[in-house]
Order: structure tokens, then sequence, then C-alpha cells
């Protein structure tokens, strides 16, 4: 059975891929564009078209794993209306080019390189952004392309249970009137944003792309937030049950959260130096009046990055203590095993003297020896090993 599925999913596959290498070639030909990605044929993998790769050649094959082909939700809006659209014709995408208004596209899903490359085209995206809207491991940064911007960051979904952040990358394309986010799936990350648009509540309708693009990521950094603001609670947590005085913790627990917290830290560093840039940084897109907004993005950004912080710091201080616990316990161990050697050591040493099988050997040849040799032999042991015992506990050295 789960091979007949196997089958009929790469049926399906393999007939979207075709009608959509021929709705490409029918766009390409209206627009007289230079195929500058020949798809692969079959399943060939995104590391394959890499290696020799010229700057600002596009791959041949996607980056991002999609389970649907792409999708377009566009909002086109001003002060006095929003007005919603989903589709998954790519060609449609050419009658929002200089529309009036503001004009948002959600790519949701990029299954093949040239559907950045023909929406980049009509909206007249450098090839380089384009180049690293398709590189799956970009940091976060910003570039400026003339009147046009480019952010790329990362929408962070991960939860204390899980090994590894989890998320897809986002990249923001603006221009003076436009905003195209580009997406690895269909995941709704922005759903806030579009209910404030739709709902004309706050001022992204008032104010013009540049204010949307803060507004998508004030979305990313609040998720960044409140997942480093999980993590800092769930280590605070294990470092409260362990100072309580629980001896039974895992240790691979604190190596858990350290590896979702290294990773984290290597999302939300580049985040913070990209939203300091912005902050900082003269556009047209980005006025003087996003300067408080844009204060407020890295003010969260950098609280971010102090949680993840205090987090690395409570676990490195965890696994210290671990190691500083098993070494006192190794020692308390070895103080108690040199106590009973110190004990037994010249008690072994009475006991093996008057072991010997000598013949003559005057105590024992007494009457009082003959007697009371025994019970005098456990009665020394006794006393000298009591003795050691009671010098030791005076010395303190146990």
């Amino acid at each position: 059975a789960m091979s007949r599925q196997q089958e009929r999913r790469r049926y399906q596959i393999s007939r979207a891929r075709s009608f959509l290498e021929r709705r490409l070639n029918d766009i390409r030909q209206k627009l007289d564009l230079s195929p500058t990605a020949t798809p692969l044929t079959g399943e060939a993998a995104y590391e394959e078209t890499e290696i020799g790769r010229a700057p600002g050649q596009l791959p041949a094959a996607s980056p991002f794993e999609s389970n649907s082909p792409t999708k377009f939700r566009v909002l086109t809006y001003d002060e006095n209306q929003c007005k919603a659209e989903e589709f998954s014709d790519l060609d449609s995408i050419g009658r929002y080019a200089g529309r009036p208004g503001i004009v948002w596209i959600q790519v949701l899903g990029i299954t093949d390189p040239q559907v950045v490359h023909i929406v980049g085209a009509f909206f007249d995206i450098p090839m380089l952004a384009q180049e690293d809207i398709l590189t799956a491991t970009s940091r976060p940064k910003f570039e400026e392309y003339g009147d046009k911007i480019l952010t790329i960051a990362r929408a962070v979904r991960i939860g204390v249970e899980e090994n590894t952040p989890r998320g897809q990358q986002i990249s923001i394309a603006a221009g003076s009137n436009w905003v195209i986010s580009f997406h690895e799936n269909d995941e709704k990350v922005f759903e806030a944003v579009e209910k404030r648009l739709q709902d004309n509540r706050g001022n992204c309708r008032r104010w013009g792309a540049g204010y949307l693009v803060y507004s998508l990521l004030d979305t990313l950094v609040d998720r960044l937030l409140y997942q480093t603001e999980e993590i800092e609670d769930a280590t605070t947590e294990l470092e409260d049950s362990i100072l309580l005085g629980t001896d039974n913790w895992d240790l691979n627990e604190v190596y858990r959260l350290k590896r979702v917290v290294v990773r984290l830290s290597r999302l939300a560093q580049p985040l913070k130096d990209m939203v300091s840039v912005l902050e900082h940084y003269e556009h047209p897109l980005l006025p003087s009046s996003l300067d408080l907004y844009l204060r407020d993005l890295y003010d969260h950004a950098i609280r971010a990055t102090d949680r993840i912080e205090h987090a690395r710091m409570i676990l490195q201080d965890l696994q210290e203590y671990h190691h500083t616990q098993q070494e006192r316990k190794t020692s308390e161990i070895i103080r108690v095993l040199t106590v009973m050697s110190s004990v037994f050591i010249p008690l072994t040493f009475l006991v093996g003297l008057w072991g010997m099988n000598f013949q003559f050997m005057p105590e024992i040849h007494t009457e009082w020896g003959h007697k009371y040799g025994y019970y005098t032999a456990v009665g020394v042991m006794i006393l000298l090993g009591t003795g050691i015992v009671l010098w030791m506990k005076k010395k303190r050295w146990w």
C-alpha cells in the first residue's frame, strides 16, 4: 500500500512539474525572458546545481522543500479599502505591477526557481537579489538595490520538546508601492498583519510600503522573542528543580536545550544586526517617521538575544554544576574508601603477623597467651581501628 501511494505521489509531482514548466515557458515567451536557469530532469538535488554557478545565476532546482504547488496571496489596499485575492496562476502577477495603492504579494511555496525569476522580472528585482532569495542558507540580512530593498529573515517555530529550531526563510523585497514576501511553504506567518490591514487597525493602510516591511519584520522578531522566552523559561525551571535538591536529573536535557540555544543564537544575532542597520539606514522606503518603530523593533531583537544569552549562561552553569557534583560524589567515595583502607591496613598487618605459622612465637606459648591471646588480638584491633577513626575525625578528614 505504501509503495502504491509513493508511486501515485511521484506521478502527481511529475504531472505538476511538467504543467508548471509549460506555463513558465509560455510566460517567458510573453515577457521575452532569457532562460537563466534550465530545470533539471528528474528529481535532481539542489546541491548538484551549486558548484561553479556564476554570481547572479539562479539555481536550476529549488532549495526549499514544499509539499504543495506555489500559490500567490495578494492584498491591494489604500486608506479607504483593502482587497485580498489568492490564486496559483503565475501570469496573473503581472497585472499588479504599476498598480496604484500598495500591493503586497505573498509567494507561498517556491517549487521552481523560475517562479522567483518571473516575479522578479515583473517588479524589476535584481538578479543578485533573486539569487539571495533562492539561497536557503542565507543569514538574516538587509540589502539596498537602488530604490528597492531586500530583507531576509527566518520565521522560527520551536517548542521546548523539540531538538532543533524549525521554521522557514522569509525574503521580503520592497519597492515604492509594493512588497513581495517569498515563503518556503504556505504556513500563515503574517495572518495577524493581514487582519490588521483588513480591519484598518493601526497605521498599516495610512503609511507606505516601508511600514508594511516593518510590520512583517516585527512579526518575525516577535515570533523569535516568544520562542526565546519559552526556552528561557524551560532552562529556569530546570535550574530551579536542580537547586531544590533533585539528584536524578538528566544531563542530556541540558545538552538538548544547549543545542537549541546555540542554533537560536545563530538566528537571533544576525537578525539583531540587520535590524540595527535598518534603524540607522537612510532610504526613501525608511523615512524618519519609522525611526521610532525601528528603534522599538531593535529593542525587541536585543531582548531576544539577551534571553538566549541568559539561557546559555544558565545551561553552562548547570553543566559545570553537574560536573562539580560528580566530582564531589567521586571525592566522597574515595574518602570513604581511604578511611576503610587506613583502618584495615594496620589490622591486616597484625593479622598477617600473628597468623604466621612459625613454631616458636614466645607470646603464643605462654599461659596467658595460650588462654587470652585471641581476645587480646581482637581487642587490640578494635582499639587500633577506633583510634584511627577518632584521629581522622579530630583532623576533620572524615
